[in-house]
C-alpha cells in the first residue's frame, strides 16, 4: 500500500468519525431541544394552572360576595362592574385554551374537559352578574343551580388533579432534560475521545511507518555515500518509500559497476603509467625523469666530477660483413643486456649506445664519491662477459676496448622529439680516446681515473700514448686489485677491500666482481 494511499485512507477515517461526531451532536442537540421544549412547556403550564387556580378562586370569591350583597342590599351590578367580569372570564379561557396547546397530547382531552365545564361555569356567571339586582330569583337560582357546584368541581377536584399531573409531568420532564443533556455531553466527550484515539493511532503507525523508512534510507544513503556500494537497503513494503529504497539501490548497484569500471580503467592507466615510467626511466635518469614530469623540461647541471665510460667491440665490423642482420642485432642485444645489467649492478647510468659502442657514467645524476672505483670494477665484469661469449661458438670471437676517463661534464636533455639525456665537455671526447686508444679486453684509464683508483687497483703505466687528436697523454691499464687488498679466505668481496672503501667512502661497496679474487688479470 501506498504512502499516499495509507494517508488518504488516514483522512477518510477521521473525516468519517468527524462526520459521525456531527451527526450524533445534532442528534443530541435535537433531543436536548426536545427535552428543553418539554421542558419549559411544563413550566408555562404550571405558571397557567397556578394563573388560572387564582383567577377561578377569585371570580368564585367575588361571585360569593355578590350574593351575599345582593341577599343583604337587594342593589344590582353596573355595567362596568359587568363587563370587567366578562374581561377577566374571557382571559381566564384563553389561558385555558393555551393550557390546551401547551398539554401532551394524551392529556389534552382533560384540558379540553376542562374548557368546556369553564365555559359553562363561564356562562353560568355570566347570568348571574347579568340578573344581579334585576331578576333576582333568577340570579340566585343560576348561581345555586349551576355555577356553585360548577365551581367547586373545578377548584376543588378538576384543578387539582391536573395540576398534580401536570407536575408530575414537569418533574419527569426535567429529570429527562437533565439525563438527556448528561447522556449528549458523555456520548460527545466518548466520540471525541474515540476520534482523538484513533486519529493519533492512525498518525502513529503512518508516522513510525515513515520513520522507520525514512531511518533506513539515511543509513543506506549514508552507507553509500562511504563508498560501501555493496550495501542494499531493505524494504519490503510497497510503497513510495520501497520505490525510493530500489532506487537507492539500483543507483548502488550502478555506482559499483562504474567503481569496478573505473578501477578497471584505474588500473589500466597505472599499469600504462608504469610502463610509460619504465620507459622514460630507460631514456632518462631517475632525477631528469622527475623533473621532466613535474616541469616539463630539465635545467642543465653541472657536475664538477664523474667518471665516463666507452666500450667499443673489435671485430664487429667484419661481423657485419659475415653475418645476417637479425643475428647481429640479436648478437649485439645480448651483449648490451649483459652490460645494463652490469651497470645496474653498480650504480651506473647507462647513457646510450652508437652501433657497437656503449657509453656509461657513474656519479651521475646522484652524487658519489666512489665514482672512479665502482666503474672500474663494473669494467672488469664487461670484459669478462665479453671473454665468456668469446668462448661459445654460437657467438662471434669478439673482443672489447674499454676507456675511462674522470672529470667534469654538464648534463642535460635537448631536444622536444625523441629527447635523450646527455653530456658535454671536454671529458666525454678525452674518455673516447682513452678508448680508442685501448687494447682488447683491457681497461685502459686516464692519468685522473688512475690517481683515483690506485689505491685499489693494481694498474701498468702505458707510458705517454699519442691520441688521434694528436695529443700524447700518460695512459694506465687496470690489471686487477691490488695484491695487499686480497687474502686467503675466499670472503667476497675481500674483507680488506671493503675495510678501504668505507674508509675512502664512507659506505659498503655495491657489488664485487668475482674474478678479481684468486688471479691478477692480465
Amino acid at each position: 500500500m501506498t504512502i499516499k494511499r495509507r494517508i488518504n485512507i488516514s483522512f477518510f477515517v477521521i473525516g468519517a468519525f468527524f462526520v459521525l461526531s456531527l451527526v450524533v451532536y445534532f442528534w443530541n442537540s435535537h433531543r436536548q431541544g426536545l427535552s428543553a421544549d418539554s421542558l419549559r412547556r411544563a413550566t408555562r403550564r404550571q405558571v397557567i394552572f397556578s394563573d388560572i387556580q387564582q383567577q377561578i378562586t377569585s371570580s368564585q370569591k367575588q361571585i360569593a360576595l355578590l350574593s351575599q350583597a345582593l341577599s343583604d342590599t337587594g342593589g344590582g351590578a353596573d355595567s362596568s362592574d359587568i363587563n370587567q367580569f366578562k374581561e377577566q372570564q374571557r382571559k381566564t379561557s384563553e389561558q385555558i385554551r393555551e393550557l390546551e396547546t401547551l398539554a401532551d397530547n394524551d392529556v389534552r382531552p382533560k384540558i379540553t374537559g376542562l374548557a368546556t365545564r369553564f365555559d359553562a361555569l363561564r356562562s353560568s356567571w355570566t347570568v348571574f352578574y347579568e340578573n344581579f339586582g334585576v331578576k333576582t330569583s333568577t340570579a340566585i337560582m343560576e348561581l345555586a343551580m349551576r355555577g356553585d357546584p360548577l365551581s367547586r368541581e373545578i377548584v376543588q377536584e378538576t384543578l387539582p388533579k391536573l395540576e398534580a399531573a401536570d407536575r408530575a409531568r414537569a418533574e419527569l420532564a426535567t429529570r429527562q432534560f437533565f439525563r438527556e443533556s448528561e447522556m449528549s455531553q458523555q456520548i460527545n466527550l466518548g466520540i471525541f475521545a474515540v476520534s482523538t484515539a484513533i486519529g493519533m493511532l492512525i498518525g502513529w503507525i503512518v508516522l513510525q511507518h515513515l520513520v522507520r523508512g525514512l531511518n533506513k534510507l539515511k543509513e543506506g544513503a549514508a552507507q553509500i555515500g562511504r563508498r560501501q556500494l555493496d550495501v542494499r537497503i531493505d524494504m519490503p513494503t510497497k510503497d513510495e518509500l520501497g520505490d525510493l529504497a530500489a532506487a537507492f539501490n539500483e543507483m548502488a548497484e550502478n555506482l559499483s559497476e562504474a567503481r569496478a569500471e573505473l578501477n578497471r580503467r584505474h588500473d589500466e592507466l597505472e599499469a600504462e603509467k608504469q610502463h610509460a615510467e619504465t620507459l622514460l626511466l630507460n631514456i632518462l635518469p631517475a632525477r631528469a625523469a622527475k623533473e621532466l614530469r613535474e616541469k616539463g623540461s630539465v635545467d642543465p647541471r653541472y657536475f664538477e666530477d664523474v667518471t665516463i665510460m666507452f666500450t667499443d667491440f673489435v671485430g664487429f665490423t667484419l661481423s657485419t660483413e659475415k653475418l645476417a642482420a637479425e643475428d647481429l642485432v640479436h648478437m649485439l642485444h645480448d651483449y648490451f643486456t649483459a652490460f645494463d645489467r652490469i651497470s645496474r649492478r653498480y650504480g651506473l647510468e647507462k647513457l646510450k649506445t652508437i652501433g657497437d659502442s656503449y657509453m656509461c657514467i657513474s656519479g651521475l645524476p646522484v652524487r658519489n664519491p666512489a665514482h672512479p672505483v665502482d666503474i672500474v670494477m663494473a669494467a672488469f665484469e664487461m670484459v669478462q662477459a665479453v671473454e665468456e661469449r668469446g668462448l661459445d661458438s654460437r657467438f662471434p670471437a669478439w673482443r672489447v676496448r674499454i676507456g675511462i676517463h674522470t672529470g667534469p661534464v654538464v648534463a642535460g636533455v635537448v631536444g622536444i622529439d625523441k629527447f635523450a639525456f646527455d653530456i658535454w665537455g671536454d671529458s666525454v671526447n678525452f674518455s673516447s680516446r682513452m678508448e680508442s686508444s685501448g687494447a682488447p679486453n683491457r681497461i685502459n684509464l686516464s692519468e685522473r681515473t688512475h690517481a683515483r683508483v690506485k689505491d685499489f687497483f693494481e694498474c701498468e703505466h702505458r707510458g705517454k700514448i699519442r691520441t688521434k687528436d694528436k695529443r700524447e697523454v700518460d695512459m694506465y691499464f687496470a690489471n686487477g686489485i691490488l695484491p695487499n687488498l686480497l687474502d686467503e679466505s675466499g670472503v667476497l668481496p675481500p674483507p680488506a677491500f671493503v675495510r678501504r672503501y668505507k674508509t675512502y667512502f664512507e659506505r659498503d661497496p655495491p657489488a664485487f666482481p668475482a674474478l678479481l679474487v684468486g688471479a691478477t688479470h692480465v
